[in-house]
């Protein structure tokens, strides 16, 4: 049976030997990582913000990584792909705190897109083929390192999620386009975890500052000063999901896999006690209570049932990276003095322009029925 350990860490500069600790309680850094090989580290940088937003994985977990994986005698790089707009790779590592680790720690950052891709069939319905960078497909192993954090089309963002950019630039827009409904999405999200399955050695999750509300980068920083790491990403997610008082067998992706509350319990959770932890009256986003609508409502009054994003203009900063975004061209800026317009009949409601707007502008949009059962927290 897998172990997860829970371990209590309330500020980032005790995060090393917490950590360490992490890790040492599911096996020690030399149970996963062998001597020689080449380990990709892979975070989540989903966009430049200050690691303080709890937007990404903070860079002093990525540092303690680092660390570990030198002492095991292999070599680490650290690598990820933000969200397909951002084009910028220099300035995100700067802002996220990366580049100033990786220096200290004379480590290589990967630049996915730079190296390249290769089109993989991962046995997906909607996406027959996929494309993986080359560091993610060339390297020996990975280390897993998600932020714990709300996500508005597919409610929560941790290990799993986190895998999402294994895939370079605005490859993942594109797939958005095709697996643009939560349940397509999360078909989708399943067959690359089970893809990588085997590649991944540990996945350590950044909780100490985690997102709620509507993340996964316009949602609030929340305290919960945990850490928490497992061989078996899946069960991590689903045990830490159900840690926050969400029902499980709601959840797609624990669906798919066939993780029920009954695995969750039974797991061997070695640390700190889950009641140790600010858990309770974590807020999910507001979207989520579009799930708990009995599926033949929802295919009846589907048209009538809907949430589209909508520009805020009182804190849109016209920087139009909601245009470029979005995979259907739903939005659209006249000039670079006008705000972006979405056109609802177009709108494929997955939210992309949500994840990636910096300043907080895109809203939730919502019908009259969607309204019934969407309230503001």
């Amino acid at each position: 049976m897998s172990k997860i350990s829970l371990i209590k860490c309330d500020d980032y500069n005790k995060a090393n030997p917490a950590v360490k600790e992490t890790v040492k309680l599911i096996g020690g850094i030399s149970h996963f990582v062998k001597p020689g090989e080449k380990i990709l580290i892979k975070p989540n940088l989903l966009s430049p913000k200050d690691p303080e937003r709890a937007v990404t994985t903070h860079p002093k977990i990525v540092k303690a990584v680092i660390q570990l994986v030198k002492e095991a005698g292999a070599v680490p790089v650290v690598g990820d792909s933000p969200g397909g707009a951002i084009r910028n790779i220099e300035n995100l590592w700067k802002v996220t705190g990366m580049e100033e680790i990786c220096a200290e720690e004379s480590v290589e950052l990967v630049n996915f897109e730079a190296a390249g891709s290769e089109e993989i069939d991962i046995n997906d319905k909607i996406v027959k083929k996929v494309h993986f960078s080359k560091a993610v497909l060339k390297c020996d192993g990975i280390i897993n390192l998600p932020k714990l954090k709300t996500h508005s089309l597919m409610t929560f963002s941790a290990g799993i999620k986190n895998l999402y950019g294994c895939i370079p630039g605005l490859m993942k827009v594109e797939y958005h386009k095709y697996a643009s409904k939560n349940r397509e999405f999360a078909d989708l999200l399943t067959n690359i975890y089970l893809f990588l399955k085997n590649k991944i050695r540990f996945t350590l999750l950044d909780g100490i500052y985690a997102m709620e509300g509507n993340g996964p980068s316009g949602g609030e920083p929340r305290k919960m000063n945990i850490l928490s790491a497992s061989s078996d990403t899946a069960l991590l997610d689903s045990y830490i999901l159900d840690a926050l008082n969400f029902d499980i067998s709601k959840n797609l992706i624990c669906r798919n896999l066939k993780i029920s509350k009954k695995d969750t319990d039974g797991l061997e959770v070695i640390g700190n006690d889950i009641k140790d932890f600010n858990v309770e009256n974590f807020k999910f986003p507001q979207t989520i209570l579009l799930d708990h609508i009995p599926k033949p409502v929802v295919k009846a009054l589907g048209s009538f049932l809907w949430v589209k994003a909508k520009i805020n203009e009182k804190v849109c900063s016209k920087c139009a990276l909601c245009v470029k975004s979005c995979p259907v061209k739903a939005i659209k800026q006249e000039n670079g003095g006008s705000y972006p317009r979405v056109t609802d009949s177009l709108c494929i409601s997955c939210f992309c322009c949500h994840e990636m707007c910096p300043c907080k502008a895109v809203d939730f949009k919502k019908s009259f029925l969607a309204d019934l059962f969407i309230r503001e927290n």
